[in-house]
């Protein structure tokens, strides 16, 4: 619509018909007075189709100022915000495609009809114009601004804005999308005048919970139990993003890794890991990665395993030689004809999620079975997935349903084996606000 460059700033104002016995007085003389009131790069007439004739009048009256006229494309459509937005809403973006930042432009609303005054204000509002304005004066027996006390007012939309930015990121955290939240209240409106303070604190409050919880979505536990321990505007976080002491509790419990030979502490941390991971698979599939929801059921599948070992003083990433259990579960593969232990040079072997769950039934822990059940059920054909070795993407076609239900046995696995679990997974699901 607005094809060339323009040279900024740039005035848009709408063109009404004014009084047809005086036309003079109250169209052109406060049209002049508008655009005369700045010094303009380019000025935007936005007539009707009835008044475009005024506008291209006027357009040759004012020669020496870069103009153009924009009429509304369909007639009668002043009377209707919804024609007058999308024609508004198209020349504001030509604008700022033009070269020009919002900054740049200013938006006058005084002239047309409702419709067309509404229309500009929101097109401002949604584009991000910062300024808009309009004249008022004193009225005369018609209503109309008396010719000659005219003043020109100025809007900030700022606030506006704020707002409607502050909504979105409530929507976005919602659905999981902190980064999203993060880059869109990256602005630091600490020291911006124009906002009220109360929405000052909420801005800043929910970026700070919005990256702090992006930290621990993606399993940065240090961050983020950094960021609960720096907040600084823990009072103004909206409803119902508030960080409750027990997800700070969560969170600090997830970066006590301690030492991975302390094998009781090590099966504890595993545990956590697992109902947090679970409930990550929960979200995935809430989004629709189905594929990295896929990935996180089996590795939880696979904690199981690993954490129930270290139980029984074995770890499954350094299995000894000489421990009379390996050598025991080493014959048994042998004459079962199945894939053996493969023994590094310090005399450690390395055992898959597999070998771990026939280890465990051959230890006598009824978990072995559970996992080789679950394991053929769910786990089968894993390795085909896109994500690991294969080319077609393997858990997506199956849709959320099979995921689902994998995830609740998952939960029943979990519980089973240790009764606070049912606790952690509940306070793991709080990152989830979408059902809140």
């Amino acid at each position: 619509m607005i094809g060339e460059e323009l040279r900024a700033p740039v005035l848009v104002l709408t063109v009404g018909t004014g009084r047809a016995e005086k036309l003079e007085d109250t169209l052109f003389t406060p049209l002049k007075k508008s655009v005369e009131k700045g010094r303009w790069g380019h000025v935007v007439l936005l007539p009707s189709q009835e008044t475009s004739g005024f506008a291209n009048e006027f357009r040759t009256r004012m020669a020496s100022q870069s103009m153009s006229v924009q009429p509304i494309p369909k007639r009668g459509g002043e009377n209707d915000a919804d024609v007058c937005f999308a024609h508004f809403d198209r020349v504001v973006a030509g604008v700022l495609e033009s070269g020009c930042s919002a900054e740049d432009i200013t938006l006058d609303f005084t002239r047309g009809t409702k419709a067309m005054s509404a229309a500009l204000v929101l097109a401002g509002v949604g584009r991000g114009i910062p300024k808009l304005r309009y004249i008022d004066g004193a009225r005369g027996q018609a209503g109309s601004v008396v010719p000659g006390t005219e003043q020109i007012r100025e809007v900030r939309t700022e606030v506006a804005s704020a707002r409607r930015d502050l909504e979105l990121a409530k929507r976005l955290m919602r659905r999981g999308n902190f980064e999203a939240v993060s880059t869109l209240l990256h602005g630091d409106v600490a020291h911006d005048s124009t906002l009220p303070a109360r929405l000052k604190e909420e801005w800043a409050a929910l970026r700070e919970v919005a990256e702090i919880y992006g930290c621990w979505d993606r399993f940065d536990y240090d961050r983020a139990d950094s960021g609960f321990s720096q907040r600084v505007h823990s009072t103004r976080v909206p409803k119902p993003f508030e960080p409750t002491h027990a997800m700070e509790r969560w969170v600090r419990t997830l970066t006590a890794k301690g030492n991975r030979g302390d094998y009781d502490q090590t099966a504890a941390h595993l545990r956590r890991l697992a109902c947090d991971l679970l409930a990550s698979a929960e979200r995935r599939v809430r989004d629709g990665h189905l594929e990295d929801a896929q990935l996180r059921c089996y590795r939880v599948l696979e904690l199981v395993g690993q954490f129930r070992l270290f139980d029984r003083g074995l770890d499954s990433a350094a299995l000894p030689r000489e421990d009379g259990r390996v050598a025991d579960f080493q014959n048994y593969l042998s004459k079962k004809r199945s894939q053996s232990l493969q023994f590094r040079i310090s005399g450690t072997a390395s055992a898959g999620r597999m070998q771990v769950a026939r280890l465990l039934k051959q230890l006598g822990d009824s978990f072995g079975s559970s996992l080789l059940s679950l394991g053929e059920r769910y786990a089968k054909g894993r390795n085909h997935g896109i994500l690991i070795h294969g080319f077609e993407a393997h858990a997506a076609p199956k849709g959320e349903a099979p995921l689902r239900k994998q995830i609740r046995k998952l939960e029943d696995l979990l519980i089973e084996d240790d009764d606070k679990a049912k606790e952690r997974i509940q306070v793991a699901r709080s990152l989830d606000f979408s059902k809140v």
